[in-house]
């Protein structure tokens, strides 16, 4: 990897993610230490036969912190059916669905009591449609729950196995804490954060959108 940003191929995110589906488990160290968080802090009391959707599952990275969970159903959803194929389908209560995040969720109303989205608003290009669109999915009172990594610089993937892209990045859109609490109260969820420290410095949220 590397950071240079001249002359570099921009891909949308269902082009890179493809692309890159073999090795992207090589690189889940890179946010680990985002992830090292108790998730049990952030969901509602009762988990007990909830119906759960990941949005932006991918290859089931974060999955792990939701094994332990007694839920009911849980929905992996990726724009990249590549990646979301090596999610892992444990005991058969594991639905794959792939979508795009950007258009209508195929999902009826009222379907889910917890929403999470991990490293996923970077991707998304109209944050009040996204936001209008999980309100929708979710039941009354329950919870969204967001990991917002503040990637200060873009990655660049050289060639490698890749030969039609001899460097190339994924298109990003940059949010800044305040647009994206516009975004949730337009669709009048309840917003709190909690900032994430690394080293004394500030490298993302954990938001909380409540409806």
């Amino acid at each position: 990897m590397s950071y240079n940003s001249k002359h570099i191929e921009i891909l949308d995110p269902k082009t890179w993610y493809n692309l890159v589906a073999d090795q992207y488990k090589n690189f889940h160290n890179h946010l680990d230490s985002f992830c090292d968080l108790d998730i049990q802090r952030y969901l509602p009391r009762n988990c007990d036969n909830i119906d759960v959707i990941d949005l932006w599952a991918g290859d089931g990275r974060v999955f792990k912190y939701f094994e332990n969970i007694n839920y009911r159903k849980y929905v992996a959803c990726d724009i990249s059916e590549k990646l979301l194929s090596r999610h892992p389908k444990v005991w058969l209560k594991v639905e794959k669905i792939v979508c795009d995040l950007e258009n209508n969720l195929p999902f009826e109303d009222d379907s889910f009591d917890v929403a999470t989205s991990f490293f996923v608003l970077e991707h998304i290009k109209n944050l009040k449609w996204f936001f209008g669109e999980v309100y929708r999915i979710l039941k009354e009172e329950w919870r969204r729950i967001i990991w917002y990594f503040l990637q200060r610089r873009e990655f660049e993937r050289e060639a490698g196995q890749w030969k039609e892209h001899k460097k190339f990045k994924i298109q990003q859109y940059r949010y800044r804490l305040e647009e994206i609490q516009e975004a949730a109260e337009y669709n009048f969820f309840k917003f709190n954060y909690q900032d994430v420290v690394e080293n004394w410095v500030l490298i993302g949220y954990i938001i909380i959108l409540d409806k």
